[in-house]
């Protein structure tokens, strides 16, 4: 049954964009992506993910990484762990650095 309650469009979005630019960070800390552009072009092109922000990086940089690990503490705490925010996003997230500006 339907909740009562249901969520807003915004944070429908901001959930299944944040989802699958944190399985592209997490592919980044473990070393299978080596470069984030690559991980955006293949995101891009292998399955749709977020091709007007330019990838999953490019969405985290437009969204900010300071805006996006206060996202990930909420979401962690509404719907689970598979929002726990990245060590290498919650560093970033300190100063709001941008993933573009690292290279």
């Amino acid at each position: 049954p339907l909740k009562k309650q249901q969520p807003n469009v915004e944070e429908i979005k901001n959930r299944l964009a944040l989802i699958q630019a944190l399985e592209a960070v997490h592919a980044l800390e473990e070393g299978v992506l080596t470069d984030i552009r690559e991980g955006d072009v293949g995101a891009i092109l292998g399955w749709g993910c977020l091709p007007w922000a330019g990838g999953p990086f490019g969405w985290i940089d437009i969204v900010g990484t300071k805006a996006i690990v206060k996202m990930c503490k909420e979401f962690s705490l509404n719907f689970g762990s598979r929002f726990n925010t990245p060590a290498i996003l919650a560093t970033m997230g300190k100063t709001n650095s941008k993933f573009y500006s690292k290279r």
